[in-house]
């Protein structure tokens, strides 16, 4: 008994951070509930909120939304926006769909990913997406959900050298 005390207590301690991501969560999906289709739009509110998909969102969802496992799983898999499992602290999202691909997405893609490399920056993911509907303003990346249109590759990769703090 004593023995399974402190590995709850050991357990708990380190798990802090990850209990609150959790009930923050499943009070976003809470307010989902009720509303039939909605389970694309609450995954994408835990992910704008925190940043990433807590793993436990899974079951979280399949309960509080009344979807299958392997259907919430399905969303997440599916949608290159949803970061499952915290890693980072910020996201660059590349518009790489076809507005953005014919004004340069790929080289402002490669562009991004070598800044963020040569800067060692451990806390910045660099993720290719689908269209967010901003195609006048081709090509357009996001720094942590923040919007810039008709980059050039010298001026994304300037925006991602300045995103974050940690270094490797």
């Amino acid at each position: 008994m004593t023995d399974t005390a402190a590995t709850s207590g050991a357990a708990a301690g380190d798990d802090t951070a990850a209990g609150a991501h959790r009930a923050q969560a499943r009070d976003i999906l809470s307010g989902y509930a009720g509303h039939k289709g909605a389970l694309l739009m609450a995954l994408l509110d835990v992910q704008y909120q925190l940043n990433y998909i807590p793993e436990t969102t899974v079951d979280d969802a399949a309960e509080i939304l009344g979807y299958s496992q392997p259907e919430v799983w399905g969303v997440l898999s599916f949608y290159s926006d949803f970061s499952v499992g915290q890693g980072h602290d910020h996201f660059i999202d590349v518009c790489i769909d076809a507005p953005c691909h014919v004004t340069g997405a790929r080289a402002i893609e490669r562009a991004v990913r070598d800044a963020v490399t040569a800067g060692g920056k451990t806390d910045v993911a660099v993720r290719a997406i689908s269209c967010p509907r901003l195609c006048n303003q081709a090509p357009v990346v996001a720094y942590d959900q923040e919007w810039r249109g008709q980059l050039t590759p010298r001026r994304a990769a300037e925006l991602a050298r300045n995103l974050g703090g940690d270094t490797a």
